[in-house]
């Protein structure tokens, strides 16, 4: 079941709260607010974006494409638009690309999740079951491309040492019998499915772990887990990585990008034509024209987008940076950590420099995580959290092996926005007016070209953005060149590799929206 409806249809929480979150699900979450809490990742900004004003003085008042987000969706779909495109620059009167922000950039989920490039693949059976196997094994091998592809790039763009990327092995922890048990099922039906894919996936049962973390085997701590499952995963510096990424593409397409931040888009609209630009985009800096609008927005997107409103919903999450204990040796090279509890998980990794980034604690939240459910502000801090992983990891890892800890234990503690979807799959795509409520403007929204322009979404990746929304974005940049002849590449191009269920249709639209209302089931059975 969808993480909303499993939360939504908990007769353990009231239905008060439950009824509270659906309509927070259903509203408009806004514009981010300037007020936040402070993340980590964003206290050693880039040069080229440490502006708390504008960096530009004028906007631009013109573009092929808007996009407005500034996160690692909005970095894949920019680089691959502008290495991708049909280039005319002799005759270009504006930039081929901007990107709006309303804050800072990166300052949105990327530059507040885990860093953790991981996929589990625990979700294979159920995909199998429900959709069949080649489905199946065409998301798991879309989520499993990203560890390689990521590292890919950082190395291309020389970010690999700037953005601390790198790759690990995962350490899937379970302190529970039934539940590692589970998870081995899981696991055997993945390997069934995709043995090459799976080849790097191991378990170690209890008795087996300490020959798993010898040499000496208190270095982890791990002796109180009932089971270990490890695969290959990834870890980086998220912040680092994109404000790197856009740097360098400035360099390198200066008439043909531009990154506006403190810009906040307050409205867009159709202007209905069939020659010019085709929307106007309304900002807290003026107005800018262009041919097509992608929404990166995330946990924002029904905002702009009201049609999305109950099918992707913001979801708000925690995170910490901590010192780890002076008997606990770095392990940034060598290992991540995902710790499975009876309820809800937490996910680890540690940087070169030592510092420990943990995350998670979602079902210790108030009301099991109810209360968290359709926040879209970055702004507070759960209370049960934050004491949730203040004392995790010396638990976890036992107090003798864990050590002393030198300095503030807890370095930094923020939120940041998830945004999930009603059907657990991210929305990539070209919106239809149902959606935006704009109009069909100028052009036959059914045409294959679309050649004066339309709205795009790329968002809702349920917390598991490392591993879906590059190429998310690299699938929707793709998506508009193809549809656009104006921006089109001369060859033809496939993405066969990206899956159907996260492509936006009409079928799809309809059957995604949550009821909005909360059903009473202890009522209805007492009847």
């Amino acid at each position: 079941m969808p993480f909303a409806q499993a939360l939504l249809s908990d007769d353990t929480i009231s239905v008060t709260a439950r009824q509270q979150a659906l309509d927070r699900i259903f509203s408009d979450p806004g514009i981010p607010g300037s007020t936040t809490t402070s993340s980590f990742w964003l206290q050693e900004p880039h040069p080229r974006f440490t502006q708390q004003t504008p960096t530009t003085t004028t906007l631009p008042s013109e573009s092929d494409i808007v996009i407005i987000g500034s996160g690692i969706t909005g970095v894949s779909i920019a680089r691959t638009l502008l290495q991708c495109r049909a280039r005319d620059s002799s005759t270009s009167t504006h930039p081929a690309v901007v990107m709006l922000e309303a804050r800072g950039i990166c300052s949105g989920a990327t530059g507040r999740n885990g860093g953790h490039i991981l996929e589990t693949a625990d979700e294979y059976a159920e995909l199998a079951k429900v959709f069949g196997e080649d489905a199946a094994r065409k998301t798991l091998r879309f989520r499993l491309s990203h560890l390689k592809e990521m590292l890919r790039v950082a190395d291309e763009f020389g970010l690999t040492e700037e953005a601390q990327a790198r790759k690990v092995q995962f350490l899937s922890v379970f302190f529970e019998d039934d539940s590692f048990k589970g998870a081995l099922d899981r696991l055997q039906k993945f390997q069934e499915g995709l043995p090459e894919e799976s080849a790097e996936w191991t378990a170690y049962e209890a008795d087996a772990i300490p020959k798993l973390i010898l040499t000496p085997p208190q270095e982890f701590g791990l002796s109180r887990s009932r089971g270990v499952i490890t695969g290959p995963a990834g870890a980086l510096w998220p912040y680092k990585f994109v404000t790197g990424m856009l740097s360098r593409l400035l360099e390198e397409h200066p008439q043909d990008f531009r990154v506006e931040e403190h810009t906040a888009v307050t409205a867009i609209h159709n202007t209905s034509s069939t020659k010019e630009p085709r929307y106007k985009v309304e900002t807290s800096r003026g107005t800018i024209f262009a041919h097509h609008v992608i929404h990166c927005t995330n946990a924002h997107v029904g905002h702009l987008v009201p049609g999305l409103r109950g099918r992707i919903f913001p979801v708000r999450g925690q995170m910490s940076a901590q010192t780890p204990g002076d008997r606990f040796p770095c392990q940034a090279k060598e290992h991540s950590w995902l710790f499975n509890y009876e309820r809800g998980f937490d996910y680890l990794t540690q940087l070169p420099g030592g510092q420990m980034m943990l995350g998670g604690g979602f079902a210790q939240g108030e009301g099991g995580g109810i209360a968290d459910l359709g926040i879209a502000t970055d702004s507070t801090l759960s209370l049960y959290i934050d004491i949730h992983l203040s004392g995790a990891l010396s638990a976890i890892f036992g107090r003798q092996a864990w050590g002393r800890v030198n300095g503030d234990p807890v370095q930094a503690m923020w939120t940041g926005n998830m945004a999930f979807s009603s059907d657990g799959f991210p929305w990539v795509g070209r919106l239809p007016a149902s959606m935006t409520r704009r109009g069909s403007g100028g052009s036959d929204s059914s045409s294959p070209s679309h050649s004066n322009g339309a709205e795009w979404v790329c968002a809702a990746f349920g917390g598991d953005g490392m591993v879906q929304a590059w190429l998310c974005g690299k699938a929707l940049a793709t998506m508009l060149l193809v549809q656009d002849r104006r921006l089109a590449p001369t060859a033809d191009v496939d993405i066969s590799w990206f899956p159907d269920q996260m492509l936006v249709s009409e079928e799809r639209i309809a059957a995604a929206e949550l009821p909005d209302t909360v059903a009473d089931n202890r009522r209805q059975a007492n009847l």
